[in-house]
């Protein structure tokens, strides 16, 4: 268990500075979007999420920041694009987080900004790969969480969101490592990274390994 200093409620604490999200209505996404959750099923979820919304603010920061200013100008247009998307999955999340439950972890959001920033690189070939890298080893993750069969499923509404929001991502991890590449990154080393970030975010993500599990499970397993 952290120490109470160390603990944060908002998202947006991960970087201690302002994000402004895109404040989509939540007409946008259904009203039931968590119904057919059980109150266990609810829990899990909310204990993950956290660790999913300061990813996918990281992911604006990059792409709006520090990855935006160091690409050819040809490539701006398509980091703008895959920020929008981020924006908005961060928009999700937030909302996500008004309709469950507080996690039961009390969780560093310092720890988990750090997990992000050793993202960045001074190459920006390298960064791309590595954020590339983190999308693929989170794309797997939610491959399991979405799969028909396990607990998420029980919500349909939030499967589609959550699925769409998988589609996103998918794409992100084609664009980044297709620009990565020409920027420079060998194959090798993106494997290499791919490899890397899976074991990465398995140990960030051991706290609520229980969550993973029981969200994946499928029923009579």
């Amino acid at each position: 268990m952290l120490p109470p200093s160390e603990v944060s409620s908002p998202p947006s604490a991960c970087f201690q500075r302002g994000l402004s999200l895109v404040q989509t209505s939540p007409l946008a996404w259904p009203p039931d979007l968590i119904q057919g959750l059980s109150t266990a099923q609810a829990q899990h979820l909310a204990d993950l999420l956290p660790f999913l919304a300061c990813g996918e603010e990281s992911a604006v920061f990059a792409f709006e920041g520090s990855l935006l200013a160091a690409v050819p100008a040809a490539a701006q247009a398509v980091l703008q694009g895959i920020a929008s998307d981020e924006r908005r999955h961060a928009d999700l999340l937030a909302h996500l987080r008004q309709l469950l439950p507080q996690p039961r972890l009390q969780i560093s959001f310092a720890r988990l900004a750090f997990f992000f920033r050793r993202l960045q690189a001074s190459q920006v070939d390298e960064h791309l790969a590595r954020v590339a890298a983190l999308d693929l080893a989170v794309c797997r993750l939610l491959q399991v969480l979405l799969h028909p069969q396990a607990g998420l499923a029980a919500a349909p509404g939030l499967h589609r969101a959550l699925c769409e929001l998988r589609q996103d991502e998918a794409r992100h991890v084609r664009q980044a490592r297709s620009l990565a590449r020409q920027l420079g990154c060998s194959a090798q080393r993106q494997a290499a990274l791919d490899e890397a970030m899976r074991l990465r975010l398995l140990a960030l993500l051991q706290p609520v390994a229980a969550s993973l599990q029981s969200l994946s499970q499928r029923p009579g397993a």
